[in-house]
């Protein structure tokens, strides 16, 4: 898992924005030889390594500063229209990397009052 953490963090937002989608535009898809099949074992250990990614996206803007997980499983797994974040996953880097990727709903309370403008998708 920890190899995920460290090589494949493939970041796509519902609502990527200038201001925080910057740190995006250079983003490489890891190399397959060094993924693992997503494993609810190593959820923990993915919901640990959040606490440091999160911050590292969003730096010390306050509104990004506290937030929680609603959904997590593996991309793969995905069904209904969230089936379509394992798309873009594939379009964006192969099946290959999509089928050892996690996905995360996040929402973040401060953000703003409207849902649409609150929740991200975190793509690992």
């Amino acid at each position: 898992m920890k190899k995920i953490l460290l090589t494949s963090f493939m970041l796509l937002f519902m609502i990527p924005s200038t201001t925080y989608g910057e740190s995006l535009v250079n983003a490489k898809c890891p190399p397959t030889e060094n993924l693992q099949k997503p494993n609810i074992k190593d959820k923990d250990e993915l919901i640990s390594a959040l606490n440091d990614i999160i911050p590292k996206i969003y730096g010390t803007d306050l509104n990004h500063k506290e937030w929680r997980i609603e959904k997590i499983q593996p991309a793969a797994s995905l069904t209904g229209f969230e089936k379509h974040y394992f798309g873009i996953a594939v379009t964006f880097c192969g099946k290959e990397v999509a089928n050892h990727s996690w996905f995360v709903r996040l929402i973040f309370p401060n953000a703003s009052s409207c849902q649409c403008c609150n929740w991200r998708t975190l793509h690992c």
